[in-house]
């Protein structure tokens, strides 16, 4: 379901909040605080093998901030690299 809401978008980011959404797309198993801070690349398996894929950045779900926020600062620079990148992108 997911998956098709992507490709019917098209976007040119995205962002995965927490580590569910992070292992369900990409197929990881890593955790979520190894993940967060690098970008990965979302590729959809419907796509043409040639394509690119979708830039996506793993932060922490808001959630777990709740629990631990000293992390906020940590999230609230891996959101300042997707302003970053997204300024890249225009």
């Amino acid at each position: 379901f997911i998956r098709r809401h992507i490709a019917l978008i098209e976007p040119r980011i995205l962002i995965f909040v927490g580590g569910t959404a992070a292992s369900a797309l990409v197929g990881t198993t890593q955790g979520i605080t190894r993940l967060r801070g690098r970008w990965l690349i979302y590729r959809d398996p419907g796509a043409p093998v040639d394509s690119e894929g979708i830039p996506a950045m793993p932060i922490l779900h808001p959630a777990y901030l709740l629990r631990q926020p000293a992390l906020k600062r940590e999230t609230w620079h891996d959101l300042l690299s997707v302003r970053a990148r997204l300024d890249e992108l225009d």
